[in-house]
């Protein structure tokens, strides 16, 4: 269950409008919010990795190491930015 539970949310984490959400609602000023996105690192190697259908949440979870891209995520010009990076990684992996 607690595989799920992670991986569901790791994922949940490529979707620029849910990130916003999580920023305006000030989790991201969560100590114990942060300390779990450092301990998700781990789905980074291999042998978790295989399980996720979106690797842009990978990418995103690296993101969220940092401050001030947490603090950016509030803001609809940055979700919308991401969503047109990933529109456009998605039309060009086609």
């Amino acid at each position: 269950l607690r595989f799920q539970l992670e991986l569901e949310f790791v994922q949940c984490l490529a979707n620029p409008a849910y990130l916003q959400y999580l920023a305006q609602q000030r989790h991201f000023d969560n100590p114990a919010l942060i300390n779990y996105l450092a301990y998700l690192k781990y789905w980074q190697k291999p042998e978790y990795a295989k399980y996720i259908q979106f690797p842009y949440a990978l990418h995103i979870l690296d993101l969220l190491q940092h401050e001030s891209f947490r603090k950016a995520c509030a803001s609809a010009d940055t979700a919308a930015f991401l969503h047109k990076k990933q529109y456009y990684h998605w039309e060009a992996y086609r």
